[in-house]
Parts: structure tokens; sequence; C-alpha cells
């Protein structure tokens, strides 16, 4: 069989599999009224496409709040936005923070011209304003056509408050970061526990209380995203130290200290994702947006953690990105690491099918994460995973096509990265 009937061939099983979005940020499209309504220009820009128009030089006055007014209020500055926008997009259109938005644009709303400025773009944007009033309504029914089975929401720093649309459905398995608790923020810690917090002690204890919250309130997992704010290295330190450095005050520390805290409690989260059998996922890799320190992202800087906690299962997202064959090996080396392509696929489908045709040789294939969209508008989620179920068909199929392995095998493969994968470690009934 050529290549293009086994790409066509995979392609169609894909779409029966069982799939989970490993990874989404999904939630105020679900609200009932949703916060604001979407047009053309808010559908482009609120989502990853924002940071490439920042590189290519639009002001990030642009994507300021206050300028999106109109669209909670019932108004109509649509045109002017567009006119202030478009002439960035002639720098991003090869982009595929751009090209991937197209596919939402034609399966979604019907659109069938080249470009997203070409044609009667202004019907359009009114087709998408007219679908967002709808609300949660028009979220579920983009989550109907996606056909995935379980979507991981992290829908915040503690996404245990369910949205009235979400609750009860079972596609939705919440995720709970316990980064403020890292982080030392009082504020947050205080609120979440409704008590002031005086000593260390009690610290900690609250830090018990929210695991046993998140496990009593459905959760199946915890995330840390610190990747963003500091390097991904946790060294070992003392609880005494810990314990001096924050009655001390972490506003009044050093750097140092202020890390050395930090450093404590990432294994004190740790400990305790191992106590109650909770998956740990991982921001690994590159940031959004822009500005950042990629050199923290490196998943070398975990080898440590995972050394320390063999119970722990740490799911490493957006395959560490550009450090995709880093990622692969502590899959490879380490029974409980896992790689994950969430975000992945439209960050860079060539990079994509490169670091997936490698995990495929060195990583077992119960160790693989394929996808999860990682949006927080459920229409761009919907892109990714064509786009993703487009790329998972091109490897497979030029892995048959080479002789590597056969296409049942294939398939076989297929439905475990898709789906069974995080169907057991999740523990999904």
């Amino acid at each position: 069989m050529d290549i293009t009937s086994l790409q066509k061939n995979i392609r169609s099983a894909l779409d029966e599999m069982r799939w989970v979005d490993h990874h989404d940020h999904v939630g105020g499209q679900f609200r009932d009224p949703p916060p604001t309504e979407m047009d053309l220009p808010y559908f482009l820009t609120h989502t990853y496409l924002q940071g490439d128009l920042t590189s290519a030089g639009l002001s990030e006055e642009f994507f300021a709040e206050k300028k999106w007014a109109y669209l909670q209020e019932g108004g109509d500055e649509t045109q002017a936005r567009w006119e202030a926008l478009r002439p960035y997009l002639d720098h991003v259109r090869s982009a595929i923070y751009y090209r991937y938005l197209l596919i939402a644009l034609r399966d979604l709303y019907g659109w069938t011209g080249e470009e997203a400025d070409e044609g009667d773009w202004r019907a359009l944007s009114d087709r998408i304003r007219e679908e967002s009033r709808k609300g949660p309504e028009w979220a579920l029914s983009v989550v109907d056509r996606m056909g995935v089975k379980k979507i991981l929401l992290d829908a915040g720093w503690w996404s245990l408050d369910p949205i009235p649309a979400m609750h009860g459905d079972p596609r939705f398995a919440q995720i709970v970061r316990m980064d403020p608790f890292i982080m030392g923020e009082m504020e947050f810690v205080e609120k979440l526990s409704a008590s002031r917090i005086h000593s260390f002690a009690r610290y900690m204890q609250a830090l018990d209380e929210a695991f046993e919250r998140a496990v009593a309130d459905g959760a199946v997992g915890i995330k840390s995203g610190l990747a963003y704010q500091r390097i991904l290295r946790y060294d070992r330190v003392a609880g005494s130290e810990a314990d001096r450095i924050w009655s001390r005050g972490l506003d009044k520390v050093t750097a140092e200290e202020r890390k050395a805290f930090q450093d404590f409690m990432m294994h004190a989260v740790c400990e305790r994702c191992a106590r109650h059998r909770l998956p740990f996922q991982i921001h690994t890799g590159i940031q959004a947006g822009n500005f950042n320190t990629l050199a923290n992202t490196n998943p070398l800087h975990l080898n440590n953690l995972f050394q320390a906690y063999p119970d722990v299962r740490f799911d490493l997202f957006h395959g560490g990105y550009p450090f995709t064959s880093e990622a692969g090996i502590m899959a490879k080396y380490f029974p409980n690491v896992y790689v994950d392509g969430c975000w992945l696929a439209h960050i860079t489908p060539a990079a994509y099918k490169r670091a997936l045709d490698e995990w495929i040789e060195i990583v077992p294939a119960n160790k693989i994460f394929a996808w999860g969209g990682d949006h927080g508008i459920v229409d761009h989620s919907y892109a990714s995973l064509q786009l993703g179920k487009d790329l998972i068909a091109e490897v497979l199929a030029r892995k048959v096509a080479n002789g590597y392995f056969s296409e049942k095998l294939a398939l076989r493969l297929a439905r475990r990265i898709v789906g069974q994968n995080a169907w057991e470690v999740y523990r999904f009934e």
C-alpha cells in the first residue's frame, strides 16, 4: 500500500479512537453568560498568535483588556480593531500559530477563504460573535464535535470550583495547581484554608488539607507551571531551614533563601503526590508569550526529583520543546516519567513529527501522551486536535511504509498514545 493510502487509513482510524485531551484551560465559554463575546480580531489574538504578533512588532497596548470592552458592552469596534491588526497578519501568515486557527474557521464557522482577511471577513466575524453569545451551548457543541472522552482541565490556581455547564459532565477531569504553596503566596493559602497562618507547621498542615480536599473533590492530578518563574532544579533543603526562612518572612529574605524555600516545598508536594497517588504534570520547555528564560525549562533539571520519588508519575508537558530529545530520554530512563506532546502539535508541526518519530523508537509505548489542546478557547483546541491527528497519521504511515512496523502495530500504538495511556495513569473509571 502506498504511503498516501496508509496515511488516509490511519487518519480515519484515529477518528474512531478514545481520545484524551491531556491538558486544557477551557472554562470561560462554559459559563452562562460567558465572560465576553468574540469577534474575528478577538478570536485570532486570544491565543498563542499574540506572542508572534508581539514579536512582529504589534504594540502590547493592542492586547490590553480595556481594548476589548466593547465585546462585553454590546458595542461594535470590530472594524477599528481589524484595521489595527491586519497589517501585522502579513508577518505571521506562514506561522503555525496563525495557520492552524484556519482549521477552526473552516470547520466550525463554514468559512471558505484562503486567508482570514480575504473574502467577506466581516460576515465571518459576525458569525463568530453570534455563536459566542450562546456560551455553554456553543462550547459544548464544539466538545461534542471533538469527540474526546476526557479533558484534563487546568482552569487556574485552584480549579475545583465547578462551572455549571461542566459539572457532572464525565468528560471533564480536574487538575489542581499547588504552585501557590511552593511559592509561599500567603494570601492564596490563607484564603484556601479559610484561616490565618501563624506558623510554618500550620502552613504545612494547610498543604495537607489542600491535597485532601483535592482528592475528595475528584482531582485526578497536580500541575506545576513554575518554569515560567524559575529554574526547574529543586535541591534538597532541610525542613528546619525552610521553617527559618518562612518565619523571617518570604518578602524579607534573599533570592537564594527564597529559592531554597521553594525547593523544599516542591519536594513536599512530590511527597504528597506519592501519598495520594496523584500524577504530577510539570511544564517543561517553551513558555507562552515573550521575554522569558528558556534555559530554566530544560527537563534535565528535574532528574533528581525523578530519582527521589519513584512512586510519583511525572508527566512532562509540551515534550520539553525545544528539549524534546531530553524529555524523551527521561521517559526512557525512568519508569515514573512520561513524555507529553500537549501544545507541541501547534507550536511546530515539524518538531512534533520529529519528536514523535523519535519517541516511538526510544520510549516504551505506555509512556507517551500524544496530544493536548492547551487553550482558553475550545474552538482553538478543536483546531489543534485536527492538526494533531494529521501529524500522528503522517508519522505512523511513514514508519509503516518504511517497514519499521506493521499497520496493525501502528494502530495499536496509536490507541495507547491518544487515550489508553492516560486512562491508566490517571485512573479513569
